[in-house]
């Protein structure tokens, strides 16, 4: 693959804030469901739309609407704005808005990047997409030993007579995939009635902390586990991510479109025990979708050296299932911050290495969905526990996105995004999932490897799909 000098050149940096007097200082309590995620690393993900003008042509014409109707957003989800708050332990980590907080807004130009290539299904290099990502601010340690770690930040990046580049970064502590997606459908709504928030299309956000019950004091449990995680009191030294792009990475997006899903479940159906007694498998496209990718990835770190001595090691696969509509004590549909369980597969190597693994994982993933519809935040005191053994796996790997969440849907005007991206798959650790922008029930996967192991996961991928 070529080496290809791919930068952005910086235009200008803005600080947007909700309007001026419209949101009050306030302060949200973190509940049980969001102190997990206060561990995480932010989450980033990308939006590229088709924006055949100038550089020029978007700052006067379209900049100033999309810098207002941001405003306008920010004013009803205004935890974006502000900071989580790590208070020393005991105390209660807490999102705090200020009216002096504000939100980095990015703007710059790419100069080596070319459009057509990052908006690809093919195997791209992974560093590319690296300039085209904003950094938080770095956090901020205060008198009292609280530390304040800012929310959120967005980049534009203009491909000159080609495209546009929206990549948003997040912290997971103060919302999920959901409402996160809400708040970027707001904001391309009230952009799209040129910046009148009177018409804005949607539901508004619910704040509400207190709709999350917890009825098995997991609240204090989790504290206890905040409170020895050490790189949250001591956190890493800060780093640009534009440094933290891999080397000799690829990724790539793979697209199952329905008809092969329909093929996939009727393959593993027929693999699958159809002893009459036992309940039927559960196929959704997700879990068929899952169970493929997660066996194929397996197969792709054996190679002619490997042995196998290895093949009783544990793989861990996390998934992790929205509650909203799920709990006895129903929590809104709008509700911005985190209501997502958390469970996972565990196999031995072995197993994933069988020809009819699919069939394997399915089983093992659809019995971890039941589980969820059934009885949710069941296994929910575990959380930290399966956090520092995923940690320490060899083979761990997590879902980032849903097809539910509609990622195409984000339309500020200029049609439908080309294509969406998230970040972290670059770490191997993880897959995102969404639905397909061109085929209603289709599937995108995205997926970043070393090169080596992305040609052997390709050659074992389509190997598969022949079985069909």
């Amino acid at each position: 693959m070529a080496d290809v000098d791919y930068t952005a050149k910086l235009l200008n940096l803005y600080r947007i804030s909700p309007p001026a007097g419209s949101v009050p200082t306030t302060r949200l309590p973190l509940s049980f469901l969001d102190f997990l995620w206060t561990i995480c690393s932010p989450m980033r993900r990308l939006f590229f739309f088709q924006f055949p003008h100038s550089t020029n042509h978007f700052m006067d014409s379209v900049f100033p609407t999309l810098k207002h109707s941001l405003s306008l957003s920010l004013q009803q989800f205004f935890p974006l704005a502000g900071n989580l708050i790590l208070p020393p332990p005991p105390q209660k980590p807490h999102i705090l808005y200020t009216p002096h907080d504000s939100v980095p807004l990015t703007v710059t130009e790419s100069t080596g990047g070319d459009f057509n290539t990052l908006i690809a299904d093919s195997p791209r290099d992974a560093k590319q997409f690296y300039p085209l990502v904003p950094d938080l601010p770095e956090s901020r340690l205060s008198p009292d030993g609280s530390r304040a770690i800012p929310n959120f930040a967005i980049q534009i990046t203009i491909f000159p007579n080609q495209g546009l580049c929206i990549c948003i970064a997040f912290h997971h502590a103060v919302a999920d995939g959901m409402a996160v997606h809400h708040f970027l459908k707001s904001w391309a709504s009230i952009y799209r009635n040129g910046g009148d928030s009177v018409s804005f299309e949607g539901p508004l956000p619910c704040h509400d902390r207190a709709a999350v019950k917890d009825p098995n004091g997991l609240e204090s449990i989790f504290l206890h586990e905040l409170s020895s995680w050490d790189s949250l009191w001591n956190p890493v030294p800060y780093k640009p991510i534009i440094d933290q792009a891999p080397i000799d990475k690829v990724r790539t997006t793979l697209v199952l479109t329905r008809p092969i899903i329909e093929k996939l479940k009727t393959w593993v159906s027929a693999e699958s025990n159809s002893d009459k007694e036992l309940k039927p498998l559960r196929l959704s496209s997700f879990i068929v979708t899952c169970s493929l990718v997660w066996g194929c990835l397996i197969k792709s770190t054996q190679s002619e050296a490997s042995g196998s001595e290895d093949e009783d090691e544990l793989c861990y696969f996390v998934l992790v299932a929205d509650c909203r509509n799920r709990l006895k004590d129903q929590i809104p549909p709008t509700y911005f911050g985190n209501c997502l369980d958390v469970g996972a597969v565990v196999l031995k190597k072995s197993e994933l290495l069988k020809r009819n693994s699919t069939v394997i994982v399915a089983k093992a993933i659809g019995k971890r969905v039941e589980e969820f519809e059934s009885e949710p935040f069941k296994m929910a005191e575990e959380w930290f526990s399966l956090w520092r053994a995923c940690g320490k796996a060899k083979h761990f790997l997590s879902v980032a996105g849903s097809p539910k969440s509609r990622t195409y849907d984000t339309d500020f005007g200029w049609g439908r995004p080309k294509k969406s991206e998230v970040l972290h798959v670059d770490s191997s650790i993880a897959i995102s999932l969404h639905e397909s922008r061109d085929e209603e029930g289709a599937i995108e996967i995205g997926l970043g490897l070393h090169n080596t192991q992305m040609d052997r996961f390709m050659a074992i991928w389509e190997d598969n799909l022949k079985e069909l």
